[in-house]
């Protein structure tokens, strides 16, 4: 689960220099980083969640509140399936 993290955390700090430098490939890495990092908290997450059994789905916890917000992050500033059409765009060249 932590490497996982680190690879998406990497990913992020890659778009964000992109991104300041204003790299043309900016966008296209913005949207990896944006799916990865989302789709990537959100499954560790849910691995968390199950190691704690029942007590994962508690309140006081605090594990229950991190994986419904990282599925709402899946969806809000673009789903992620939208993320994957504008690597896809980049890779072929398409507009």
């Amino acid at each position: 689960m932590a490497t996982e993290l680190e690879a998406a955390r990497a990913l992020l700090w890659r778009a964000a220099t992109a991104l300041d430098r204003g790299d043309p490939r900016a966008p296209q890495l913005c949207a990896m980083a944006k799916r990865y990092a989302t789709d990537t908290g959100f499954e560790v997450a849910n691995q968390a969640l199950q190691l704690h059994g029942g007590y994962g789905y508690l309140a006081e916890y605090g594990i229950e509140k991190i994986v419904r917000d990282l599925r709402v992050h899946q969806i809000l500033e673009g789903t992620n399936e939208i993320m994957r059409v504008i690597v896809a765009r980049g890779l072929t060249g398409a507009a």
